[in-house]
């Protein structure tokens, strides 16, 4: 029993250093033109003749996209103060998913709320202390809604969500943490075999940019259900 608890507190340890948000993950410091040039090694073309460098830059930027939808490695998050008997809400900032929603009381006590789904709402008591979330139409549902104390409340909650990379320049800084550097490069050069029709070499990157990213990624809900289900 004791060898299981030291497991669990290890496996849990881990995933929770392994959670990607914006405070835990450095962006990285590598300038858009050094991984273009990076990528320009994959395709033996130092300078520009077949493939311009804006046209490495919109690729360098749609990797980004992809990199931050797999992996959630740009997480960010938002305070939403909660009004009486009102369900959805609307997130000023751009995200790509929400991810996790943790409601506050009016004493600042914390409780993480449960995902659900947008036909569920009604079915629980019509008003109380918020037990669920959902996300549907670039809306934050929380039910049950808040009951009206004197028209008042102080409750809040934090969404979670992965934010939604803007496009950066060849002088600015690449957007994902460092060490996902050569995976953006690996992206770049197979979108551009692709353009080539040199689906080979473009799909044998596209694997190893796969591959890469699974070196990285954790999948932290997975990995505690996992270490639930071992000590049981």
């Amino acid at each position: 029993m004791l060898r299981r608890s030291i497991i669990w507190i290890a496996v849990v340890f881990l995933a929770i250093s392994g959670m990607v948000y914006a405070g835990s993950q450095q962006t990285s410091s590598t300038p858009a033109s050094t991984i273009i040039i990076n990528a320009r090694y994959y395709l033996n073309e130092p300078t520009e003749v077949f493939w311009s460098d804006d046209e490495l830059l919109v690729w360098l930027n749609k990797g980004t996209l992809d990199i931050a939808t797999r992996t959630k490695c740009l997480e960010s998050w938002e305070s939403v103060s909660l009004a009486a008997d009102t369900v959805e809400y609307t997130l000023s900032d751009s995200y790509i998913a929400i991810t996790d929603v943790v409601y506050s009381d009016a004493s600042d006590a914390l409780k993480g709320l449960i995902k659900s789904n947008p036909s569920s709402v009604g079915h629980e008591s019509a008003v109380g202390e918020p037990s669920y979330w959902y996300s549907a139409g670039n809306k934050l549902g929380i039910f049950p809604s808040l009951a009206a104390i004197d028209g008042t409340t102080a409750e809040t909650v934090r969404a979670y969500y992965v934010t939604r990379p803007t496009d950066v320049t060849s002088g600015q800084n690449v957007l994902v943490p460092a060490h996902y550097d050569h995976a953006l490069t690996l992206y770049i050069a197979a979108r551009a075999w692709y353009k080539d029709g040199q689906f080979a070499k473009g799909n044998r990157l596209m694997a190893e940019y796969y591959e890469e990213l699974d070196r990285f990624r954790l999948d932290y809900n997975e990995q505690i259900k996992q270490a639930k289900e071992s000590v049981k």
